[in-house]
């Protein structure tokens, strides 16, 4: 959720209105400045280099809020493993946000497709769709695809 939330947040157009619920620092910062924009950070133990909360109190705060849409990185997206993560704390916390939204997107580039990393979060059938670059190949998209995920590429 690190990086790939900061990427988020810079993509927000300036017409958004709104309330963003993060557990991404640099995330939060970017935010900050804009004043139609309440931002909510979770909390708890902060990772060394992408700045992302985790652990229990961040677990806690996303299970309070019920969101219209989450958008989450991953470690890897597969057609079996599913949605899978290398950050063992992290897990929790994305199921929970997963399970606390109307709409969740995974946000993975082409090289994340078809990888899986050592932590299973859960099946793609728990996500609305994953959003993927140009690049991703026919492969491992038709295998997604065949898998029931709904796969959304940018141009």
């Amino acid at each position: 959720m690190g990086t790939t939330a900061l990427e988020v947040a810079r993509a927000l157009p300036a017409s958004f209105r709104g309330r963003v619920l993060t557990n991404s620092v640099p995330a939060a910062m970017e935010l900050a400045a804009r004043e139609e924009i309440e931002v909510q950070l979770c909390g708890g133990q902060v990772r060394p280099g992408d700045a992302a909360c985790f652990g229990s109190h961040a677990e806690t705060f996303f299970a309070e809020y019920y969101a219209d849409k989450a958008f989450l990185g991953s470690g890897g997206v597969h057609a079996q493993a599913g949605l899978t993560d290398y950050h063992p704390p992290e897990v929790v916390t994305r199921r929970t946000i997963i399970a606390h939204s109307a709409a969740s997107y995974v946000l993975a580039d082409s090289s994340k497709l078809g990888a899986i990393a050592v932590h299973r979060v859960c099946a793609l059938s728990r996500v609305t769709a994953v959003l993927t670059d140009s690049r991703a190949g026919d492969e491992v998209t038709e295998a997604l695809v065949t898998a029931g995920c709904t796969l959304l590429k940018a141009p």
